[in-house]
Order: structure tokens, then C-alpha cells, then sequence
């Protein structure tokens, strides 16, 4: 076993582990809130209303990911290159680590179903509306269930998946780079008057590079509920029916794979309804949700992801970097 792939191991390996054990630092400290500030300093200068709103769009989006993908990965390079193989290791480890988000989903939802076990219907609005852009302020008990288990379940390709997926292709690069589009479309990519325009690029493009990972995540959400003792036929039956039903073109496959699989429906008033059954009434189905969801990110890492970075991503990465750093 040569030494890049022991390499491979340790960082992917101490990636997960950092992120199950400690979840997400402080935006002071995460490369997601940086890009968000460079993505807002610059969106405020475009000028709205002129013909060319699409075209500074497009502009906006290639200067974030160039800037992002170049500063990690010339960082990196520096410091495998000029300092310690070590060094350089641990560093990417919690680059990898902030890429993702397992833990965090957790820790987002968890408020709300407390609130909503305690007979708190304010309560578990008021901390719906940190982790949601919908109004929730008329939501009754079961919509609150669905908002939060809905938020897990759609995470789970946008936060883990993909950042997984593309990490398994071209390590620390492709991984910030996917993270600098989704923090595009979160930002510019909404359908408003202010948006449309600048944020269309942003908006296409983050579809498109979740378009094969929330595929791929179907058959990982299916053994997740098999493992669970949860009804996976039924997963894949609603996956099949249901995921046409959401605006985005990727976002229905996980959502609908699990509440199939849960047997209870996901509903956004005026928008879609998914799933089996009727909407949850049990505050639980929350964790129920999250504790499929924590099973198939696991079940992808070590099947998928682990793998195929050992083998590619890794390799692709140092490819990248020494390229980047050839003329010094």
C-alpha cells in the first residue's frame, strides 16, 4: 500500500469522524460563510435592471468557484509541497470535514421536535423558521413534523451526497467547488424579482451537478430503510411516482424515497405533496427521518465515496496541485 493511498484513508476516514463528533464550527471559522461574504460583496455591485443581469450572473458564479477552488487548492499544495506531507493531510481532512453535514442536520431539526413534544407550536416555529425560507407561521403540529423532516431528507444530496460524490472524483477541489455553487444558489439562485436574472446561472448550474447524486442517493436511501426495518418497496415506489412533483429537478428523489419508505407524506402547502400514508403526527418521525438519512450517508461513504477517493479523488487532487505549483 503506497503512501497516497494510506493518505487517502486517514483523510477521508478523519473527515467523517470530525464531522460525527463535532458537527460544524462558527461561521467566523467555515469556508461556506467566507464564500457567502465574497458572494454578497460582489452581488451588490451588480447593477439590476440592465440587460447584461444574466451575463454578470454567469461572471459572478465562475470568479466565486475559481477564487474558492484556487485558494484551497494552491493552500494545500503549499503546504504538501513546502512543508509537511502531515501537515497537509490534517488540512485537508478539515477542509473534506467542511464540506459535508452529517451531524448538523441533526442539530438543526432536533430543536423543533423538542419544542413540539413539549405542546410548544410557537416554539418549534420560531426554530423551523432558522433552518427554513417558508412561511411556517400558520403551520399546525404535522406540517412542522414534515417542514423539518423535509429539510433532513433534501440535505441529505445537497450537505452529504454530493459533497461525497464529488470529493470521490477530485478530492479537495471539486468538492469546494460544488460547495461554492450551492452557497450561489442559496444566495442568488431564488426566483424573485432581485434574482432572476443574476441568479439564473447559479441556479441551472447547481442542478446540474446534483442531477446524478440524487439519483445515486436512491438505492443508498433503499438499503437504509431495509436496514431500519422500514419498507423500502414502498420507498422505491414513491421515489418513482413522487419525484416529479417538487420544482427542482432533484431535490423529490430523496424526499420522496424517504417518506415512502416512512410511510407518512411530506407536504409543502401549494407546492407538493409525497410520500405514503398520511402527514406525521408523531414528533419523532423527525429523528426517524434523520436516523435514515445519518444510515445512508455511512452506507455511501464506505461503499462509494471512501473508495473511489482512495483510488481517484486523491490522486486527481495532487494532479491539481502540482499543476497549479509546477512554475514555483
Amino acid at each position: 500500500m503506497n503512501d497516497i493511498v494510506i493518505y487517502g484513508i486517514i483523510i477521508a476516514l478523519g473527515a467523517l469522524a470530525l464531522d460525527l463528533a463535532f458537527g460544524e464550527p462558527s461561521n467566523r471559522f467555515h469556508p461556506v460563510a467566507w464564500m457567502g461574504l465574497f458572494i454578497r460583496a460582489i452581488d451588490n455591485r451588480i447593477p439590476r435592471g440592465s440587460k447584461g443581469e444574466r451575463a454578470y450572473g454567469v461572471l459572478l458564479a465562475f470568479i466565486t468557484i475559481i477564487v474558492f477552488v484556487l485558494l484551497f487548492t494552491v493552500v494545500l499544495g503549499a503546504v504538501r509541497l513546502f512543508l509537511s506531507a502531515i501537515l497537509w493531510a490534517v488540512l485537508c481532512m478539515i477542509v473534506l470535514k467542511l464540506m459535508f453535514a452529517i451531524h448538523s442536520l441533526s442539530v438543526h431539526v432536533k430543536p423543533i421536535q423538542s419544542a413540539l413534544e413539549a405542546g410548544d407550536l410557537e416554539g418549534a416555529r420560531n426554530s423551523a423558521r432558522m433552518v427554513v425560507s417558508r412561511d411556517v407561521s400558520e403551520l399546525d403540529a404535522p406540517h412542522l413534523i414534515s417542514c423539518a423532516s423535509e429539510t433532513v431528507a433534501e440535505n441529505l444530496v445537497d450537505s452529504i451526497i454530493s459533497p461525497m460524490f464529488f470529493m470521490a472524483f477530485g478530492g479537495v477541489p471539486a468538492a469546494v467547488g460544488l460547495r461554492a455553487v450551492n452557497t450561489l444558489d442559496a444566495m442568488v439562485g431564488y426566483e424573485n424579482e432581485r434574482n432572476k436574472e443574476v441568479g439564473w446561472f447559479s441556479a441551472k448550474f447547481d442542478d446540474v451537478l446534483h442531477f446524478i447524486p440524487a439519483r445515486l442517493s436512491i438505492p443508498f436511501i433503499l438499503l437504509a430503510l431495509k436496514l431500519t426495518g422500514n419498507d423500502w418497496h414502498t420507498g422505491w415506489r414513491a421515489a418513482r411516482r413522487d419525484h416529479v412533483r417538487t420544482k427542482s429537478p432533484n431535490k423529490g428523489w430523496p424526499m420522496s424515497a424517504v417518506a415512502g419508505g416512512l410511510r407518512f407524506q411530506m407536504e409543502k402547502k401549494g407546492n407538493y405533496l409525497l410520500g405514503e400514508g398520511n402527514l406525521p403526527q408523531n414528533p419523532e418521525m423527525i429523528m426517524e427521518t434523520y436516523r435514515v438519512v445519518r444510515l445512508t450517508a455511512l452506507i455511501f461513504f464506505f461503499v462509494f465515496a471512501l473508495p473511489l477517493f482512495i483510488l481517484i479523488g486523491i490522486h486527481v487532487q495532487i494532479l491539481i496541485e502540482n499543476i497549479l505549483l509546477s512554475p514555483f
